[in-house]
């Protein structure tokens, strides 16, 4: 009979015990290894290398290469610093900018405010209501006027000979209509102010201008640009009638730049049937 945890033995087979034989190697030994790799991990032979011959003194190279790296990120942060710095300026100069900008547009608009106030007194006050309508006085010459300007002269012929020889009121009306279509501002005719109702016509062997009688030689004064009222008389169809007038008729045509002309105002005429509208929207029927 066997006994538990033995098998039996037959002829020729080996005995063995089922119960496994403890390790003799102890499990700390084999741990002795790693530790020394951890407490020395340099080899032996590089630390007596060392000892024997000290730090390897870096290279040439290795040196220019640290410096390089050491100026290039000084330069980078500097660089960097003044980026981050400079927006702050342009800002601060811009607002600095807008402000001026702003200061010189208040103080414009407040000049045209002191104008306008100006001129809104000088067309409030009655006192100057008369001033403002001296260009329509000048125009329908209702007072004195004085500026340079020009002197025509129309002449009849002082000796005999071919033709008339004498002015006639149409070469006078040509004239002043030539003068008023280069910009004259003020006309007269020996001393007679020109206005819109004047009329300038043949009485007899007389010329009326308005009911006043002139003679030769007649004198038409212009005030305006000496110039342009020059060329009027010269040029165009003034210029042929003028010329032909000369060689028809004999009369003499001569023209005289003076700086300063003075003539006197127009007598007002006394409307007899005419009357303002106070309102111009409600007119009369037609």
């Amino acid at each position: 009979m066997t006994q538990p945890g033995h098998r039996g033995t037959e002829p020729g087979e080996e005995r063995y015990d089922a119960a496994p034989q403890a390790s003799s190697v102890d499990p700390a030994a084999s741990m002795s290894l790693l530790t020394s790799l951890l407490a020395n991990p340099l080899d032996a032979g590089y630390v007596h290398y060392r000892a024997e011959h000290g730090p390897r003194p870096a290279s040439l190279l290795g040196r220019v290469g640290v410096f390089a790296v050491a100026v290039a990120l000084g330069f980078g942060a500097v660089v960097a610093t003044a980026s981050l710095r400079a927006p702050a300026g342009d800002v601060k100069a811009d607002l600095k900018h807008q402000a001026s900008t702003r200061s010189d547009n208040v103080a414009a608009l407040d000049a045209e405010v002191q104008s306008l106030g100006h001129a809104i007194e000088q067309y409030s006050d009655p006192a100057n209501a008369a001033g403002t309508d001296g260009t329509l006085a000048l125009q329908v010459a209702t007072t004195p006027a004085s500026g340079p300007g020009i002197i025509v002269t129309l002449a009849d012929r002082a000796a005999p000979g071919k033709g008339s020889g004498a002015v006639r009121d149409q070469d006078l009306a040509m004239v002043v209509n030539a003068l008023w279509g280069a910009g004259a501002e003020a006309i007269s005719i020996n001393g007679q102010r020109i206005g819109p109702a004047t009329f300038v016509r043949t009485a007899g062997s007389a010329i009326l201008v308005n009911v006043t009688p002139i003679s030769s030689p007649y004198e038409v004064s212009a005030i305006g640009d000496s110039n342009a009222l020059s060329v009027a008389l010269v040029r165009g169809n003034t210029g042929d009638y003028l010329s032909a007038a000369q060689s028809v008729t004999g009369m003499t045509v001569s023209t005289k730049v003076v700086s300063s002309l003075t003539m006197d105002a127009l007598a007002p005429s006394v409307p007899q049937y005419a009357s303002p509208v106070s309102d111009p929207t409600h007119g009369g029927t037609l």
